[in-house]
């Protein structure tokens, strides 16, 4: 069962992996953008980094489970993309090194997870 469980969510864990290794990055290797350009492009990677996660956790659980309902497995994908997000966001204060807490993205992390729910709603059709 529990090979079973890491065959399915292979991607989703892959991706967790990728996406805390981006955030835990030095953040003095990461390049300087502008005021500007920090809002939209550091957002929309975090929009999609943990929008990404909650889908693959969302198609691996529907996988695994194919008798529940949709939305059973839809939610708990958005929490876990959201909680995710908020300790990735915890790890940058305390753990990562020339990392930081960031309200902005954390909303921009749940942001992702939630789009990533309401395309999953859509694409299971969920009423």
């Amino acid at each position: 069962m529990l090979k079973q469980h890491f065959k399915i969510y292979k991607y989703a864990y892959l991706w967790a992996i990728l996406a805390t290794f981006l955030c835990g990055t030095n953040g003095n290797n990461i390049p300087p953008f502008s005021f500007a350009n920090l809002i939209g492009i550091d957002k929309l990677a975090h929009m999609l980094l943990f929008g990404t996660e909650t889908f693959l956790i969302a198609i691996a659980a529907k996988k695994l489970y194919i008798n529940k309902n949709s939305f059973n497995i839809i939610f708990p994908a958005f929490f876990i993309g959201t909680v995710f997000g908020i300790i990735i966001e915890i790890l940058q204060a305390t753990v990562f090194t020339n990392r930081s807490f960031d309200y902005l993205d954390m909303i921009a992390n749940s942001i992702g997870s939630a789009l990533a729910w309401l395309i999953l709603i859509w694409r299971f059709n969920i009423k």
